[in-house]
């Protein structure tokens, strides 16, 4: 299932995943794309926060569904 991310540029990148991916397979493919640590990144899918341990079928993602990447602000900011 293809899905869009929109990343902390603004950029709307097509992925491919399965719904039985879980989000932090999608956060490490985003690693490597955008060269930014898991660690710095959450992910939004309407206005909830995408667990790490949960699969993207818990969030009922359909096709072209657009999750947004942000920054993970510091907890010693």
């Amino acid at each position: 299932m293809q899905i869009i991310i929109k990343t902390l540029t603004g950029k709307e990148k097509p992925m491919n995943f399965e719904l039985d991916n879980i989000v932090i397979q999608v956060k490490q493919a985003l690693q490597e794309k955008e060269g930014i640590s898991v660690e710095q990144f959450r992910l939004i899918f309407e206005r909830r926060q995408l667990n790490d341990e949960s699969r993207l079928s818990d969030y009922n993602l359909t096709a072209g569904a657009v999750i947004h990447m942000i920054l993970q602000l510091s907890k010693y900011n």
